[in-house]
């Protein structure tokens, strides 16, 4: 349910509108492939595997992909000549298959490249981190090999030169912000939902709960907010690895009757547009098309500085940035619940801002770099 995902689907539709012969290809079937009742009909769907790889055979074929990427293709039985061009539309280690193919070949870094913590306290985490680092330094490499690379924000490409290229860009790296089709957002805003009863200053943040999206920040200041006697309420919408953790950390801090977690919702437009504010409390982010979404719904949004966020909201123009830390939520919300002011002010913004992401010119750059 990713904003990468919708997006992917959307281009995905235009592509077969303007009679593109297209295939997606997915690792494998899953239950958690919930768009693809999205996808027209006329593209063809194909699964590396027939079922999700678990365990030790899992961990084989990992290290065959990384290693042996071309042992990779056979295996799996992907035909290169079956293709025109490849566009890998997420960074990840498949990027290595697609990289030894000779085709025209379109990678999109949807991630905010960062530097990861390797530090070791046993041999066995030293052996686990070094054949880690290793692995993705082959990832890594295999993203030169592509004809073209195309970074989804400003912050994106100059984290992904300073990893990757030492500071230094060996190529030309295209930025091209990624864009949705709002069309159908403000309909899909207007279906009826049963809403909490709202008191006071209403937050809301759209997500995925997996580490690096960070939302026990939204906890930790929420208790702090409580405490402090501020009235507000906070919706957390979407599941993930962390869902369990969060909620019992909602309950340790005894603060239910500040916020519900709703889990994973079909159609979350409808609590968005409904709330005052959008919270990302996230520690890094390529771009959060949901920061788009929100904005488009006139529910303005307080960010923290993680990466592509500063580019929606252009560092503070178009909505509140904050410190990337706990700390940092904590003053974004206080400051919007001590200034009330700030929310039909942004809200005033909502036009100027979604100027800069027009979904049709998007579409249009995409078309250009395929060559359709």
């Amino acid at each position: 349910m990713g904003g990468t995902e919708i997006l992917l689907v959307n281009l995905l539709n235009h592509l077969v509108e303007k009679e593109c012969d297209i295939t997606l290809l997915l690792p494998n079937p899953s239950d958690k492939n919930t768009l693809l009742n999205r996808v027209s009909s006329k593209v063809p769907v194909k699964y590396i595997f027939p079922r999700e790889l678990t365990g030790l055979k899992k961990l084989l074929y990992k290290n065959i992909l990384i290693f042996f990427p071309r042992l990779y293709v056979k295996l799996v039985g992907f035909k290169e000549s079956d293709y025109d061009e490849v566009v890998c539309f997420k960074d990840s280690f498949y990027s290595i298959l697609f990289s030894k193919l000779k085709l025209p070949k379109y990678l999109w870094i949807q991630n905010h490249p960062f530097e990861r913590d390797y530090s070791s306290h046993n041999l066995k985490e030293w052996v686990s981190y070094t054949l880690n680092r290793f692995q993705i330094n082959r990832m890594n490499r295999s993203f030169d090999k592509y004809d073209e690379v195309i970074c989804v924000s400003d912050s994106s490409k100059k984290s992904y030169i300073n990893l990757y290229h030492g500071g230094k860009a060996k190529r030309e790296i295209r930025v091209l912000y990624n864009a949705l089709d709002l069309s159908s957002i403000l309909d899909r805003a207007q279906e009826p939902v049963d809403l909490p009863v709202f008191t006071g200053v209403s937050f809301i943040v759209v997500i995925r709960l997996s580490y690096e999206k960070t939302v026990d920040r939204i906890i930790l200041a929420s208790d702090r907010l409580k405490n402090e006697g501020y009235d507000f309420n906070f919706l957390i919408v979407g599941d993930g690895d962390e869902f369990d953790r969060l909620q019992n950390m909602i309950s340790e801090y005894k603060i239910n009757d500040r916020i519900q977690m709703l889990g994973r919702v079909a159609n979350p437009f409808p609590y968005m547009k409904r709330c005052d504010w959008f919270l990302c409390p996230s520690s890094r982010e390529s771009f959060a098309l949901t920061l788009l979404e929100s904005t488009a719904l006139g529910t303005p949004v307080i960010t923290t500085d993680c990466g592509g966020p500063e580019d929606v909201i252009e560092r503070g123009k178009y909505g509140i940035l904050t410190e990337n830390s706990s700390e940092g939520v904590y003053t974004g919300m206080k400051k919007v619940m001590d200034d009330p002011s700030l929310l039909p002010y942004f809200v005033s913004k909502t036009d100027e801002c979604m100027k800069r992401f027009d979904y049709h010119k998007w579409l249009n750059e995409v078309d250009s770099i395929l060559g359709v």
